[in-house]
């Protein structure tokens, strides 16, 4: 999947104490060749209980991230 189809369904959340932007991605948004999930670089895992499994990403470019997180993880 493109970096720019995963930012269309990230959910800006709450800044985190120092003010950084914080985006949810859903789980789904991120899987291999065979279907396989798999966890992007650069990440957290989402604990919330608001949304579904998730990545949870910390970004001021946040599409510029995603293309290099997926490039670092394949």
């Amino acid at each position: 999947m493109q970096a720019s189809e995963i930012v269309k369904s990230a959910i800006r959340l709450d800044n985190d104490v120092n003010g950084n932007p914080r985006y949810y991605i859903p789980v789904f948004m991120f899987t291999d060749a065979s279907g396989n999930f798999y966890r992007p670089a650069h990440c957290r895992k989402y604990t919330g209980k608001a949304f579904g499994a998730g990545w949870v990403f910390q970004s001021y470019a946040l599409e510029n991230d995603i293309r290099e997180s997926i490039k670092e993880s394949v």
